[in-house]
């Protein structure tokens, strides 16, 4: 039994060595978030369209699209106009969307903390095919908000997002 394993140690060890992987974290900037007013006291929809420009990203680190092993939404930040903050607002959903993939919810905030002009949200444990959305030349990010009460103004919201990209190497 020992000589078997000192005969596979070589075999795993090689094996390890040939599927070493890299991560590496992709930032959006600030991508706008619109809700367009009137809202209405409950569930109200905000969007913004971003085009990830991955693949020139993935070529300035050196990699390819088939390099990437996974991808994960790993921090959502919304940050309200200086003339706003988060009291207007009970809870907040995120999706992503994409025309060559399956809408997925990606984050939460519930409840929302009073008096916040930042608003850090919980990124879901479970993430399928991320990847696949910052394939896509442009992907939406999709926040339903829930709000306290009917207010007359446009929600303009800017997010910051943050992938973390797993590569084989």
């Amino acid at each position: 039994m020992r000589s078997l394993l000192l005969f596979l140690f070589p075999f795993a060890l090689f094996f390890v060595a040939c599927s070493s992987s890299e991560v590496l974290l992709f930032t959006t900037g600030e991508v706008s978030v619109l809700a367009s007013g009137p809202l209405m006291e409950g569930s109200n929809t905000a969007q913004g369209e971003y085009q990830p420009a991955f693949e020139q990203w993935l070529q300035s680190k050196g990699a390819s699209m088939a390099d990437v092993r996974e991808a994960k939404l790993l921090k959502a930040s919304l940050l309200l106009p200086d003339s706003m903050n988060s009291s207007l607002m009970s809870e907040i959903t995120l999706h992503l969307a994409a025309e060559k993939a399956d809408m997925q919810k990606v984050g939460v905030l519930n409840p929302v903390p009073e008096g916040q002009t930042r608003l850090v949200l919980q990124t879901a444990q479970e993430q399928k095919n991320i990847a696949d959305f910052l394939r896509q030349p442009s992907m939406t990010f999709v926040a339903d908000i829930n709000v306290k009460k009917d207010t007359l103004p446009d929600l303009h919201l800017k997010g910051i997002f943050e992938f973390q990209i797993t590569l084989n190497r």
